[in-house]
């Protein structure tokens, strides 16, 4: 079968926006998305600086701002230090609440793959932008002072893509993250978007990059030489506050279905304890693959094989299908068929199949995939879902999972961070 997986990008026809405001009414901003193969990160392509470079950034949903090691080998005729009694100094997490030095507004910078902390300084540098080229304008090149974390050591580097020099900060309640500059810098609503379609070669530009958008669409990007976002319906459901992580985006997730079957989940889970910030459901496109708590994902697991066993008996009494054969596990997942014995089918075939996973919201419902299979190595297809442990901080981590031969359809994910201004 086509290795096709649960991910942001393959919710056939339906876009899903995360939302506590209104639709934008005027065209954005776009920049490249690239995923590296190894470390699994996806990574931002910024313009910046005199005379001007390209820097890559992981994408972090939760970092407060965006943020790179600018010592030692970088340049910019164009950088500024922003001093410690600027408003922007104030918004800055500090290891200190004096000025030291009024010139300089110290900071402290997370890796978010490390955990880590590191010292650095807050610095102003010119980044270079075009408009989406999709707003049927010409796009035009435009500059503004952008705020940056400057890492003094490149310790704080460690766990990143090499290919990286920092971490693109985009978290939902900072002033400071690179979603809110833009919008302030450029006058857009405060809203970014993300189109992973890293696996999908764009006929329009000959790309296989994925995009991030900020200030709204229009989304349209060309699959096959067809037009497949311009009419997309969008889905919303509101964003939740986790008191111990504002930065994050946490969503209501009060169900989930495995292909029809909605599994047996403790309510206690789903929700965010509002003192200790356990529980509930959030969004981080650094976590490759979806974690469940622990007897969230036996209960998948188990509705999940309980299917493939009613789909072996239809297909016993069709006679021309072979049975679903489970093979050893390949790790992070514990459950893996034959992939030979796969075989696509329409979703009417055996008793109007729903899409496999769907996530219930208050008032929406998130059909991801037709597919939940990813190919773990040649001839094995894996449930691509991990377990996440008995007590993790988060019971339910929806992340992007990577597919590694191009995809049927595609979504998009749009964000309307808290309004800051």
């Amino acid at each position: 079968m086509a290795s096709s997986i649960i991910r942001f990008l393959l919710v056939l026809i339906v876009s899903v926006s995360f939302s506590n405001a209104q639709l934008p009414t005027h065209p954005g901003i776009v920049f490249d998305l690239e995923r590296d193969s190894s470390t699994l990160q996806y990574l931002v392509k910024i313009n910046q600086g005199t005379p001007q470079r390209e820097v890559k950034l992981v994408v972090d949903f939760g970092g407060k701002l965006p943020w790179f090691a600018c010592h030692g080998g970088y340049y910019s005729s164009s950088l500024r230090k922003v001093s410690c009694t600027s408003s922007q100094c104030s918004q800055a997490e500090k290891p200190v609440s004096t000025c030291a030095d009024p010139k300089i507004c110290s900071i402290s910078l997370r890796n978010p793959v490390t955990r880590s902390v590191g010292k650095g300084e807050l610095i102003s540098d010119i980044v270079t932008v075009k408009s989406d080229p999709d707003n049927q304008q010409t796009p035009v090149p435009s500059s503004r002072n952008v705020a940056f974390g400057c890492a003094a050591t490149s310790n704080i580097l460690s766990g990143l893509d090499k290919a990286s020099k920092g971490v693109a900060g985009l978290g939902r309640s900072s002033a400071l993250s690179l979603a809110s500059q833009f919008a302030v810098g450029f006058q857009y609503p405060n809203i970014f978007a993300v189109d992973l379609h890293d696996s999908v070669r764009d006929e329009k530009v000959l790309e296989t990059t994925g995009k991030i958008y900020f200030g709204g669409g229009p989304y349209i990007h060309y699959f096959w030489g067809i037009s497949d976002l311009a009419d997309r319906v969008l889905t919303y459901t509101p964003l939740l506050i986790n008191p111990k992580s504002e930065e994050e985006y946490f969503v209501d997730v009060k169900s989930i279905k495995v292909h029809g079957e909605t599994l047996p989940i403790n309510n206690k889970l789903l929700s965010i304890n509002k003192t200790t910030g356990i529980g509930g459901t959030k969004i981080d496109i650094r976590i490759p693959y979806t974690t469940l708590e622990t007897s969230i994902y036996n209960a998948f697991i188990k509705a999940h094989t309980e299917w493939v066993d009613r789909l072996n008996i239809a297909n016993a009494e069709l006679m021309d299908f072979p049975n679903i054969t489970m093979v050893a596990a390949v790790a992070p997942f514990t459950t893996c068929y034959d992939s030979s014995t796969i075989i696509l089918r329409g979703p009417s075939v055996v008793n109007n199949v729903a899409p496999s996973v769907s996530f219930v919201f208050p008032t929406s419902v998130w059909n991801i995939s037709f597919f939940d299979l990813v190919i773990a190595k040649e001839g094995v297809a894996c449930v691509g879902f991990v377990d996440g442990g008995l007590n993790p901080m988060t019971s339910i981590v929806i992340g992007a999972l990577l597919q590694q031969k191009p995809a049927i359809a595609k979504t998009l994910l749009q964000f309307f961070a808290m309004a800051l201004f």
